[in-house]
């Protein structure tokens, strides 16, 4: 621990609300990657595709659909 205090060690943390003006921009680069991506709907059907998703079925990411938007 002194050996730390000596060298100075220093600790930097990531603000979220600092980048809030780009969150257009994220979702701009980001909707289109998700709506390609493998989805199901419904939420007793979450549990067999997060099997599926960790089992080598679909490789990347699982989108569940819990409650569809109006």
């Amino acid at each position: 621990m002194f050996c730390l205090i000596m060298n100075q060690i220093r600790l930097d943390g990531l603000i979220a609300s600092d980048y809030y003006h780009l969150y257009p921009k994220y979702l701009e680069m980001v909707l289109p990657l998700i709506k390609e991506e493998d989805t199901v709907e419904g939420f007793e059907i979450a549990l067999a595709a997060m099997v599926g998703l960790f089992s080598g079925r679909n490789l990347g990411k699982q989108v569940v659909v819990v409650v569809a938007r109006p």
